[in-house]
């Protein structure tokens, strides 16, 4: 989603000669090396969030978590096949969408999060919840209400000047704002806010105290929480889920700490 109102603005921006955009079945890596994953996404930010984009931020930690050999190979204009970011290539072949990536990964190198019976369902449930709900209901804060401010150079690390990162900005919450009508058919925001904490607090009561999820080992429904809520959270902006976790629910907040920290290590506050 992230990616593609991303692919829409900058769009927008080519049709008038300001950004070149391009999607591409050409091999990004032609030197590949046999097992390597190498992960096409956005750059990372300046303050050292490794992805705005909450796809980008699942599958690199779902690489990090399963000890995969990887590459990161950051890219502002090109594009997937499909149009889209992040995709990955793997022994030459392109694979894109983020659900895809995952699926292809836990077959090629035999991924077992060990999730069975009813764990299984609830992740899959928890997962297709923060992908749609979360996902929009967080977009509406990250990019309606501060598109200008997502693409400005401090927090973007976009090579632009303010006055474009405004005008883009605006387009980018325009084209935002019509896709979560789509999905939400024109809630308030006093109303998206609300289902936002529904679905944080749905994860708080899967969390409990435990580690992770599901228990002491983490899973890859912990990866798509982690990429949902962090690539929004950790922006260095205030939003309505940074209220959330900061003073209604610590022990959410507390476990995206533990997996940065523990997953993340060289990320650290500027």
């Amino acid at each position: 989603m992230f990616s593609q109102l991303v692919k829409n603005t900058t769009g927008f921006a080519a049709r008038n000669g300001a950004i070149l955009r391009y999607a591409s079945t050409d091999l990004t890596k032609s030197n590949w090396k046999q097992d390597v994953v190498y992960l096409v996404q956005f750059p990372r930010l300046p303050n050292g969030l490794p992805n705005a984009s909450p796809y980008c931020l699942k599958i690199e930690t779902v690489l990090r978590v399963y000890d995969i050999k990887h590459e990161i190979i950051s890219s502002m204009f090109k594009r997937s096949s499909r149009g889209l970011l992040p995709f990955i290539e793997l022994n030459g072949k392109q694979i894109a969408d983020s659900q895809v990536i995952v699926w292809t990964l836990q077959k090629h190198f035999g991924i077992d999060d060990g999730l069975k019976g009813e764990d299984k369902g609830v992740g899959r449930a928890v997962e297709r919840m923060l992908d749609l709900s979360t996902n929009y209901a967080l977009l509406y804060d990250k990019s309606v209400l501060n598109g200008p401010v997502l693409l400005s150079r401090p927090v973007s690390g976009a090579p632009i000047p303010q006055f474009v990162a405004n005008f883009l900005g605006k387009k980018f919450s325009d084209t935002a704002k019509k896709r979560i009508d789509g999905v939400f058919g024109r809630l308030s925001k006093d109303e998206i806010h609300a289902l936002l904490r529904k679905d944080i607090e749905a994860i708080d009561a899967i969390l409990g105290d435990k580690k992770f999820l599901f228990g002491d080992r983490i899973s890859l429904v912990d990866c798509t929480v982690f990429g949902q809520l962090g690539a929004t959270y950790y922006l260095p902006y205030r939003q309505k889920i940074t209220d959330l976790l900061d003073d209604e629910f610590p022990r959410v907040k507390a476990y995206l700490q533990r997996i940065r920290t523990h997953y993340y290590p060289e990320w650290k506050d500027d």
